[in-house]
C-alpha cells in the first residue's frame, strides 16, 4: 500500500503538470512560443516570388506559429502533413481534425511553400535564419512529408478556416498535443475608429502646449524676417544699373559653360529601387556548365581578383553577349556590379546588382554580394526601406561564407556619398529650387 501511494505521488507531481500544460515530456525536441490566430491572407511561393492567397469570401485562415528546436544529437523524424492536426477546443469531442494545407517559415513574416508539387519536382525547400524546412514526396502520388534541418526553425502552419473558433485550439504534432490560446484577429483601423467612443474633451483642449506655441512663433518670426530680407535685397538690386551682358563668344562665358557641362553631376541618373522580385528567400545551385562565354567569364574572374576592374567589366560583358547559362549569367551581373562599385560608378553598380537578384535562376553565391553591396549603398543614399529589404536578403543567406571586406566597405561608402552629393547638385530639392527661382529672376532694365 505504501509503494502504491509513493507511485501515485510521483505521478501527481511529475507527470500530471506536464500533461496539464500540454507540453511533451521528451527532451529530443521542443515546440515553444506557440501562437494561433485567424489571418485574412497568407503568402505562398509561386515560381520565384511570393503571392498573396486569400480564403473564400467571409472566411479566414487559421495560422499557427512556433519555434521548433532540435538540440545537437537529437532527431526529429520526417512526418507526413496528415500527422499534423488541429481541433477546435470548443467542440473537441465532435470536431473533425484538420491538417495544414501549407507549411513554411517565419522570415520577417510567414512565407509558405506551395502545397502541390509536379511529378518531376518532388521536393521543395525554404531556408530560414538557423535552419531549413523541406517538403518532399517519394512519388507523384505519395503524401507530402515534412523534414527539418538545423538547430531551430520558426515554423508556420496554415489551416483552412472552419467558421467560428473557440478561445483556444488543440494541436497534435509528432505524437504530442498542445493547447494554444487563439489570439483575436486585429480589427481594421477604420472599423476601430468608427466604433470608438466620441471624445469627451474639446478638440483644441491640450492640442498646443506652451513649448509648441513658442516653437511655432519662432519659426514664423524667422520666416518673416527671411522674406523681408529677400524682398529688400531684390528691391536694392533692381535699383542698381544693369551691367552689360557678355557675348557668348566672350572667353569667360565660354569657360563657365564648359565647366558647367563637366560638372560632377553631369548626366547623372536617379538610383533604381528594389521591387518584390529582388527579395528572394529561395535560391538554386550553381550549374555545371557555363556556356559559350565560359573563357571570358573565367578571365573576368581573374581580372576581378587582380583588381583590374575595367578589364573585368569588359570581359563579363563579352561573356554575357556570347551566352552563359542562367546561373552563370546571374553571377556575371553580380561581378559586374562589384567592378562598377569598385571604380565608383554607383548607378551602374545598382543596376547590375538588381539584374543579378532579379534573374530567372539566382544562386546564393551571386545574391549575397549583391545584397550586401546594395544594403550599404541604399543606407548611404538615405533609402532606408530599400536598405532594410536588402539586409533581410543578406540575413537569409548568412550561412554562405562570404563577407564584405572593411576596406571595400569604406571605399563603397565614399563613392556613394560622392554620388549622393552630385545627385543633389543636379536635382535640387523643392525648397532649394524655389529659392533659386526667387534669387535669379531677371532684373528690370527700364529707367525711371
Amino acid at each position: 500500500m505504501r509503494a502504491l501511494a509513493s507511485a501515485f505521488l510521483i505521478l501527481s507531481t511529475v507527470v500530471w503538470p506536464q500533461l496539464a500544460a500540454g507540453q511533451p515530456s521528451t527532451s529530443s525536441w521542443t515546440l515553444t512560443t506557440l501562437k494561433a490566430q485567424m489571418v485574412p491572407a497568407i503568402w505562398v511561393l509561386d515560381g520565384n516570388e511570393y503571392v498573396r492567397e486569400s480564403p473564400p469570401q467571409g472566411e479566414n485562415f487559421l495560422e499557427i506559429q512556433g519555434r521548433l528546436t532540435v538540440p545537437p544529437g537529437a532527431l526529429l523524424d520526417p512526418m507526413a502533413l496528415s500527422e499534423i492536426r488541429v481541433r477546435n477546443t470548443r467542440s473537441a469531442a465532435i470536431a473533425k481534425p484538420q491538417s495544414p494545407f501549407v507549411v513554411g517559415l517565419s522570415i520577417l513574416t510567414c512565407r509558405y511553400l506551395p502545397p502541390e508539387t509536379r511529378a518531376h519536382d518532388l521536393s521543395r525547400r525554404i531556408v530560414g535564419h538557423d535552419g531549413s524546412l523541406g517538403l518532399s514526396r517519394d512519388s507523384a502520388n505519395a503524401p507530402l512529408t515534412l523534414a527539418i534541418e538545423g538547430s531551430h526553425v520558426d515554423l508556420c502552419m496554415a489551416f483552412a478556416g472552419s467558421g467560428r473558433m473557440g478561445g483556444s485550439v488543440s494541436l497534435e504534432f509528432a505524437g504530442h498535443s498542445f493547447t494554444i490560446p487563439l489570439t483575436p484577429m486585429e480589427r481594421p483601423r477604420q472599423a476601430a475608429k468608427a466604433t470608438a467612443d466620441p471624445p469627451t474633451r474639446p478638440y483644441w483642449d491640450g492640442l498646443l502646449s506652451s513649448r509648441a506655441t513658442l516653437i511655432a512663433g519662432l519659426c514664423l518670426l524667422i520666416l518673416g524676417l527671411g522674406t523681408l530680407a529677400i524682398w529688400r535685397w531684390r528691391t536694392h538690386r533692381a535699383l542698381l544699373p544693369a551691367r552689360h551682358a557678355k557675348s557668348p563668344d566672350d572667353p569667360d562665358v565660354a569657360t563657365a559653360e564648359g565647366d558647367a557641362s563637366r560638372s560632377p553631376g553631369y548626366e547623372l541618373v536617379e538610383p533604381e529601387r528594389v521591387s518584390s522580385e529582388h527579395c528572394r528567400t529561395s535560391f538554386v545551385r550553381v550549374g555545371t556548365s557555363a556556356g559559350p562565354g565560359k573563357a571570358d567569364f573565367e578571365a573576368a574572374l581573374r581580372a576581378l581578383q587582380g583588381e583590374r576592374f575595367s578589364d573585368a567589366d569588359t570581359l563579363l560583358e563579352q561573356a554575357i553577349t556570347k551566352g552563359l547559362m542562367a546561373t552563370f549569367e546571374c553571377g556575371a551581373w553580380s561581378m559586374r556590379g562589384q567592378a562598377a562599385a569598385a571604380i565608383g560608378e554607383i548607378p551602374r553598380a545598382i543596376s547590375y546588382f538588381l539584374k543579378a537578384l532579379g534573374g530567372p535562376e539566382v544562386t546564393a553565391q551571386a545574391a549575397l554580394p549583391a545584397a550586401m553591396h546594395l544594403a550599404v549603398i541604399y543606407r548611404e543614399l538615405g533609402l532606408r526601406a530599400d536598405a532594410v529589404k536588402m539586409e533581410a536578403v543578406a540575413t537569409t543567406l548568412k550561412s554562405v561564407n562570404i563577407t564584405l571586406d572593411p576596406e571595400v566597405n569604406r571605399r563603397l561608402k565614399q563613392s556613394t556619398q560622392a554620388y549622393r552629393r552630385a545627385l543633389r547638385a543636379t536635382h535640387p530639392t523643392g525648397l532649394k529650387a524655389l529659392a533659386t527661382r526667387l534669387l535669379h529672376r531677371p532684373r528690370s532694365t527700364s529707367a525711371t
